[in-house]
């Protein structure tokens, strides 16, 4: 016995070395540790009901959309607008994933290999599959060609990645699909229901009604307390749910150019026209070397000129000069390579293909006498001209590309001739032209008017100095009304938004917004042809509104409803029997008329959107007034006139009702788990 109490009150000091030993070792690992644990957490992007996402986890979603982007449009760079789409998809995507793959796993669902292989091979093709291996030329499904694909896919990276993400996608589809069919199992339309449904539409009615609108009853007529606010706050809180926002005053410093820079533009042009105007000068070669805009090579008709230019040409030849002249905001000279004659339009058909080797064996039939519309609709690429043996009727000058728009306008009726465009090699036979008209080809040289970087180092030493004596939101109000400046708002702001107020790649005043504290004056931003100067105005988190932001909407609500009480008292105490009209008198209204209103009715002419009206109409006995209820805008009564039969039967209610809630299944499920969701979003962050 003396031993075991020894031991107890020995462990009690072991208890304690223990603990002590532990908490050491668990300090020294977080301390070895602690630069990853913190970067994790400085790492995080997301927390989707509990589950934490990296930045690299969601960057592979970004970067995955981002490949099958690129080899999908066959380009090597996004531009902003398309990265930032691909973000958002990339997010949805992520979020989607995490919530509806919870539900998957308390439900037990899932893909197996064997039903991809059946999605891809089976007798249920998945459409999109479908689409990739259908011969263009005869419609049909070519399942051998799937399976050799799938048996070479390794052999190619790129369509090894697109199938795995196509895998991807079709087994996310089949999933939803899976989850989609076991809520449309649980949801049923039972016989009472439909047979409820039906007799409430099986009548239309004709009606007089009066309204008596809360206007009509002041204010000070009713009391809302504050406890009547703070309890149906409580009641309705979920309504007063709101996103983190910011507000910014800002002021723009737009750099424009000074009189200085349009004089050096307009001398620029003017020293240039004495080489530009040398016959001995190629007009083409010097305007694509010199020029703000490339030399079009097209021939245009008189009417197809600027007006300015029409008024040059009459008269003028060629290797006429004209100009300087001024055109938004541009100096330009125009100088008149040629004067044609050419057919205002032609008629031609072509085959494209895209193997040389083809071509040429093409070319060479149809130079021959061959059939060239049956060869077109074998061979051609472009399958909305080949089903017409590569017709494409009659076009101007400019509406195709460069290469085939020359070879049908240069060449004679008649001819056949080979040319390659960015689309492939076009076999073309220009099969008539237009009567001849005058064409101009014109070249231009151009020079914008633009800021010098001596004007914008002006426009930002000004913007600098308004800063330096304008730091506090006091001073910067005083300023802008004491130099009559414009103050700009930018109002809830969220802190994913991409630009204030559409500023071009003004994404890093939104995210200084959601850093800085009230009244805290912005770095100067640099923003298009702006310099951007801006304070913190305001400020909400993310969570529910106070009492106090929603306070005066919810009084409006109550006093409507004591208005409403006070109403309804006066329309019973004026009722006069049956006498519609002598009730619209004894309220100071009118009377007026609805027809063939039934209880499925959106709204009601003269009332607007009023389910109370349109109830409280399709339940009323004929003939009678009835007592009056509460709606959006006053207080109805109404008197039935007329009732029309309108057949609706049990069967078919309970069809179309049962299509209603697969609908809301289909439309709405992954929208009602997504608001359940607890999901903490800080992208904002990072981007």
């Amino acid at each position: 016995m003396a031993t075991l109490e020894r031991i107890r009150n020995k462990s009690g000091l072991l208890i304690i070395v223990i603990a002590i030993g532990l908490l050491a070792f668990l300090l020294g690992d977080l301390m070895s540790s602690g630069d990853s644990i913190f970067r994790r957490r400085n790492m995080q992007i997301a927390e989707i009901n509990g589950t934490s996402v990296s930045y690299p986890e969601y960057q592979n979603y970004v970067t995955e959309l981002e490949d099958y982007y690129k080899l999908n449009s066959r380009s090597s760079a996004l531009d902003e607008n398309t990265s930032y789409q691909i973000r958002e998809q990339a997010w949805n995507q992520m979020v989607q994933d995490i919530i509806m793959n919870e539900k998957y796993d308390d439900l037990g669902i899932a893909v197996t290999s064997d039903e991809i292989f059946e999605m891809a091979t089976g007798k249920n093709v998945h459409p999109q599959i479908r689409q990739m291996f259908t011969n263009p030329q005869t419609g049909v499904f070519d399942r051998a060609q799937v399976i050799n694909f799938l048996q070479q896919k390794n052999l190619d990276p790129n369509a090894n990645f697109y199938w795995l993400f196509l895998e991807k996608q079709i087994k996310k589809e089949r999933l939803f699909a899976k989850y989609r069919e076991l809520i449309k199992k649980g949801m049923y339309v039972t016989t009472a229901q439909a047979k409820a449904e039906a007799e409430a539409k099986a009548n239309k009615v004709d009606f007089d009604f009066v309204v008596k609108r809360y206007s009509a009853v002041p204010d000070s007529a009713v009391t809302v307390s504050e406890s009547d606010v703070k309890n149906y706050y409580n009641a309705h809180k979920e309504n007063y749910k709101q996103e983190a926002t910011r507000e910014v005053a800002y002021i723009s410093f737009d750099v424009v150019p000074s009189d200085e820079d349009r004089q050096m533009a307009k001398e620029w042009i003017e020293n240039s026209k004495v080489e530009f105007a040398n016959p001995q000068t190629d007009a083409i070669q010097y305007v694509n070397m010199n020029s703000e805009s490339n030399y079009i090579p097209r021939n245009l008709k008189f009417e197809q000129l600027s007006s300015t230019l029409q008024g040059f040409v009459q008269g003028a030849s060629e290797n006429e000069v004209y100009g300087p002249y001024l055109e938004n905001e541009t100096y330009k000279l125009s100088r008149i390579v040629a004067i044609k004659q050419m057919p205002d339009s032609v008629k031609a058909r072509h085959i494209l293909v895209n193997d040389p080797a083809l071509a040429d064996s093409l070319f060479a039939l149809v130079k021959g006498g061959a059939n060239f519309a049956e060869i077109a609709r074998a061979n051609s690429a472009d399958q909305g001209s080949a089903i017409n043996g590569g017709d494409l009727g009659w076009f101007a000058e400019g509406t195709m590309v460069q290469p085939f728009n020359d070879a049908c306008f240069e060449n004679p009726k008649g001819a056949i001739v080979k040319v390659e465009s960015q689309f492939g090699i076009h076999i073309i036979n220009v099969q008539d032209k237009g009567k001849p008209v005058t064409k101009y080809n014109i070249a231009t040289l151009e020079r914008n008017i633009t800021y010098s970087s001596k004007t914008n180092q002006q426009v930002y030493a000004q913007a600098a100095k308004f800063a330096s004596m304008n730091n506090t939101f006091e001073k910067f109000d005083e300023a802008i009304t004491a130099d009559n400046l414009v103050k700009r708002y930018g109002r809830s702001i969220k802190a994913n938004d991409r630009t204030v107020n559409n500023m071009q790649h003004s994404r890093e005043m939104v995210r200084w917004a959601f850093e800085a504290g009230m009244n805290e004056m912005s770095p100067i931003f640099e923003f298009g042809d702006s310099y951007i100067i801006a304070f913190v105005t305001g400020a909400k988190e993310e969570g529910y509104q106070s009492v106090a932001a929603v306070k005066s909407s919810i009084e409006r609500r109550l006093r409507n409803d004591k208005k409403a009480e006070v109403l309804i008292t006066e329309l019973n105490n004026k009722k006069q029997g049956n006498d519609i009209a002598a009730l619209a008198s004894a309220i100071d209204s009118e009377v007026m008329t609805a027809s063939q209103i039934d209880f499925g009715a959106f709204q009601v002419p003269g009332a607007g959107v009023e389910p109370a009206l349109v109830a409280l109409a399709t339940s009323s006995k004929v003939g009678e007034v009835s007592t009056p209820v509460a709606g959006n805008n006053g207080v109805y009564a109404v008197k039935v006139n007329n009732v029309t039969n309108n057949t609706v039967t049990v069967e078919d209610e309970k069809a179309q009702l049962s299509q209603s809630v697969g609908f809301k299944v289909d439309y709405q499920a992954t929208e009602a788990i997504r608001s359940k969701a607890e999901i903490t979003d800080e992208r904002s962050k990072f981007f």
